[in-house]
């Protein structure tokens, strides 16, 4: 059965479900390095909310950039 909204039936759903939680961890994984990185590089940024929220804007960017060059 296919979800009309989206295209998408009941196994790719299931499938990317599965792949959602990696992706997740990966990018958790990707943010706790860069905050590390920035913590190291910048050491002025002491505020770590902060840095988080620079390291979430440039994977925000970064992944609009990947979306645009997939069109």
């Amino acid at each position: 059965m296919t979800d009309t909204d989206t295209g998408i039936d009941n196994s790719e759903k299931t499938e990317l479900a599965r792949y959602q939680r990696e992706i997740v961890k990966d990018l958790q994984k990707m943010v706790d390095h860069y905050l590390r990185t920035i913590e190291w590089d910048v050491p002025d940024i002491d505020d770590e909310q902060h840095a988080r929220g620079l390291v979430m804007q440039a994977l925000k960017s970064a992944l609009a950039e990947i979306e645009a060059d997939q069109k």
